[in-house]
């Protein structure tokens, strides 16, 4: 599933969370946090630093893959992006 937005990072960390049948706390105990720090993590998306990113992936068993986009898809996001910053 391609991220586009912090809301769709939100998601994909909640559904797989839950797709494992664990509670925040669950997953927190996992990786080393409080259970504060994964409700963060899915309510406020835009704050989710990269060490906890890569975290939470390792975790979830999800693969956090940073690649080229083809020509005409990187000129859409960069305009998108120009209009809006997101913080991950």
């Amino acid at each position: 599933m391609k991220i586009n937005t912090p809301k769709d990072l939100s998601a994909v960390i909640r559904d797989s969370r839950k797709l494992k049948g664990w509670t925040q706390a669950d997953l927190a105990k996992r990786i080393g946090v409080y259970q504060r720090d994964i409700s963060n993590c899915e309510t406020k998306p835009e704050k989710v630093s990269v060490d906890m990113l890569i975290r939470l992936c390792a975790a979830l068993e999800l693969e956090f893959k940073v690649s080229n986009l083809p020509k005409d898809e990187g000129a859409i996001l960069t305009t998108s992006l120009a209009k809006k910053s997101l913080r991950f």
